[in-house]
């Protein structure tokens, strides 16, 4: 009688090579499968947020919704259905109450930042970080305190000739083209000034009436992004796309990251006997030549396509309301006898202008999906709630605004919320920040407020519009950013005192 050990070696023999391998790593796949829902739904220190049982398992949902453009509608429904607080994504919360700006954005004292969740960001060309992907809080606020003088009021104040002579460019050509894209003519305008102030150079976009390559190119990295996100997201893919990412594309990357270094290398040689941006940062000598070219390229991207898109937007809006625009007009017309009255420190003084364009940027703002941060190392409480590190945790713009929990008729174009209207007594408006909270909010936000103000006021003292766009034109995709459709507009001279 054979031994029992002779009767094991028999068994083994008889089993195929690798059999045994092959058996256990499908019995662990079986128990992920069967143990990973009932963690990400039940044990996850996330799972007491409400969100869908799919979303909790999985972020393909909201990929998915990314790159269909349809994001906003996507985080808008989630939040419509689960409330202010949503769990859409195994490990991301995004919020709609104005308290979570501060508890995402502001350092709790004695904890960590929160910093910002970099793949969301595409890598800059050389990998160095620029002001929005900097990890280090020390760094950042160093690069920061250098760009953050060329951008105060007094500097703004020496560079507002540059500004005018633009203003007015746009509206020479708009006289001459009678009926315009307001979309591509207020980027023409935004892409002209910032090219002058960051390189002391205009890309000529207003002259030629036509995009530049270049910029051309800034339009296609924006509607990629979100592919680039999801590429960033995992290890696996970004190792993969470093490897097979197209040749075609690559090149694209850095011909477009090279223009702006000869721009700016030209500019560092050539000098100006003009104030502006680079004159603060030589004299400071605290950045580093990758720092100055990833940040120039920065401000050509941030500094542009979203105070146009705002422009557009509210110009619509405005188009779509004409007893606000009438309103509006009255009061530019009212108080200005000529173009050249126009100044910034004027303009800062009209109440239903600076109401309109907040109402712009609560309806149609520049960046209407959520930028995210990571909560810090050792976790923070959000919400009341202590999270752990590593959770991802944003204020989604457009869902946040668009509220009836914090604005009345969210959906309707209303400036007067923001005048006291006793209609709206009742709207929480510190949950509107379109340029962020703390010390990571916009940088160009003093800019951004005098060229909208400018810009927009130019339009109307000089023509009288209109457009036979409908309400359709609200629906656009969003990838980060709006895709905008065309928005044709007839502009009627009035012949205004120069």
């Amino acid at each position: 009688m054979a031994s029992t050990q002779d009767s094991f070696v028999g068994v083994q023999e008889t089993v195929p090579p690798g059999a045994t391998t092959a058996k256990v790593l499908a019995g662990l796949v079986v128990l992920y499968l069967v143990s990973y829902p009932i963690y990400a739904i039940y044990l996850h220190p996330l799972s007491s947020f409400p969100g869908g049982t799919l979303e909790k398992l999985t972020r393909l949902p909201y990929w998915i919704a990314c790159l269909k453009g349809n994001q906003v509608k996507f985080m808008q429904e989630q939040h419509r259905r689960y409330g202010p607080t949503v769990r859409f994504a195994p490990n991301d919360l995004s919020y709609t109450e104005a308290q979570a700006w501060r508890d995402i954005c502001l350092i709790p004292k004695g904890k960590k930042e929160n910093g910002k969740e970099i793949r969301f960001h595409a890598p800059s060309a050389n990998g160095t970080p620029n002001l929005i992907t900097e990890p280090s809080p020390v760094r950042h606020a160093t690069v920061r305190r250098v760009f953050s003088q060329a951008f105060s009021e007094k500097a703004l104040k020496q560079q507002e000739p540059l500004f005018q002579h633009y203003a007015d460019l746009m509206v020479a050509r708009g006289r001459k083209m009678g009926t315009v894209n307001m979309a591509e003519l207020l980027n023409w305008t935004t892409f002209d000034i910032m090219a002058e102030f960051a390189f002391g150079e205009s890309l000529g976009l207003l002259e030629k009436e036509a995009y530049s390559e270049w910029v051309a190119t800034v339009f296609n990295t924006l509607i990629v992004l979100p592919a680039l996100q999801m590429i960033e997201f995992y290890p696996l893919t970004r190792k993969l796309f470093a490897l097979l990412e197209p040749k075609s594309v690559a090149k694209m990357r850095l011909d477009h990251f090279n223009h702006t270094v000869v721009r700016v290398d030209k500019r560092l040689k050539e000098g100006s006997p003009k104030p502006d941006l680079w004159n603060l940062v030589e004299e400071s000598g605290v950045l580093t030549s990758g720092e100055i070219y990833t940040n120039a390229e920065l401000f050509m991207t941030a500094g542009t396509e979203t105070t146009a898109s705002l422009l557009t937007g509210t110009t619509y809006y405005l188009l779509k309301n004409p007893e606000k625009l009438k309103i509006l007009t009255d009061e530019i017309r009212g108080r200005f006898k000529s173009n050249k009255e126009m100044t910034f420190e004027a303009l800062g003084q009209l109440e239903y202008l600076n109401a309109c364009l907040r109402e712009g940027l609560r309806v149609y703002p520049s960046i209407p999906s959520a930028i995210p941060r990571e909560v810090a190392e050792g976790g923070n409480v959000i919400m009341g709630k202590w999270l752990p590190g590593g959770t991802r945790v944003s204020v989604h713009q457009t869902a946040t605004y668009r509220s009836p929990s914090n604005f009345s008729n969210p959906d309707e174009f209303m400036p007067e919320r923001w005048l006291g209207d006793p209609a709206y007594k009742d709207d929480i408006r510190e949950a509107h920040q379109p340029f962020g909270v703390g010390t990571r909010n916009c940088l160009g936000m003093n800019m951004a407020w005098h060229e909208m103000r400018l810009l927009l006021s130019k339009l109307i003292y000089n023509f009288d519009m209109k457009t036979e766009v409908d309400s359709s034109w609200r629906d656009q995709n969003v990838f980060v950013i709006w895709d905008r459709k065309p928005l044709p507009v007839t502009l009627v001279d009035i012949d205004a005192p120069a």
